[in-house]
């Protein structure tokens, strides 16, 4: 079995693939993500959660998905822009199942790789609202 949280994860990383013109490889595994060479790679990353409430027999969860682009180049703030501009409606179009809402949160700083000032991870973060059972993760 898979959680929802980690559905809404492979269905995002799915969707980013299929879309058309998409500027980035879609990487699941962030290890692999920072060390490719490839000018702009996403990796799409479950981040917390939080209960908001509980009335059984559903309760009300609040998932922190991370987009997190790795760019390798001198104008590496663009690139990271024009990945950010092609995924934001795609997470904010997604409606899996459970799917109450879909909210941008935030956008962390640039953070550089290894002390090399050409490659840099950028984190969108986005908070998915879903319901469960309240005795379970993927339903």
């Amino acid at each position: 079995m898979t959680t929802l949280a980690m559905q809404y994860v492979v269905d995002l990383r799915a969707a980013l693939k299929a879309a058309p013109g998409f500027p980035a490889e879609v990487e699941p595994s962030p290890v692999r993500a920072i060390s490719r060479e490839a000018p702009m790679v996403i990796s799409v990353q479950l981040g917390g959660e939080s209960v908001e409430s509980v009335h059984p027999p559903r309760a009300t969860r609040v998932r922190e998905i991370h987009l997190l682009v790795h760019t390798a180049g001198d104008d590496h703030q663009a690139l990271a822009e024009m990945v950010f501009e092609q995924a934001h409606p795609v997470v904010m179009a997604y409606a899996g199942p459970n799917v109450v809402e879909v909210a941008e949160f935030g956008t962390d700083e640039p953070k550089y790789v290894n002390g090399d000032l050409r490659r840099q991870v950028v984190n969108k973060r986005y908070r998915i609202t879903y319901q469960t059972d309240e005795h379970a993760l993927d339903r």
